[in-house]
């Protein structure tokens, strides 16, 4: 099975959380936020339309896009 970027950054995040788990409230967002980019990097489609559909969903999904953007290795010429 070939991952994407995001999925790999997914797993990288949900690993590094496991591996040191500091503060368990810490560990349950970063935790949440590899499964939102583990879920975004297999279906991008399905999980954009339910983060959307949630309140403050189109906010959630920019920031998660940011985040995206963040830990990508790929830089953004403006």
């Amino acid at each position: 099975m070939s991952f994407n970027d995001r999925t790999k950054r997914g797993i990288i995040l949900a690993a590094a959380v496991l591996a040191g788990l500091i503060s368990f409230w810490l560990a349950l967002l970063v935790l949440l936020l590899a499964a939102l980019l583990i879920a975004w990097g297999q279906e991008p489609q399905k999980t954009e339309e339910l983060l959307g559909g949630l309140p403050y969903g189109p906010s959630l999904l920019k920031a998660l896009a940011q985040i995206d953007l963040l830990l990508s290795s790929q830089r953004v010429e403006k």
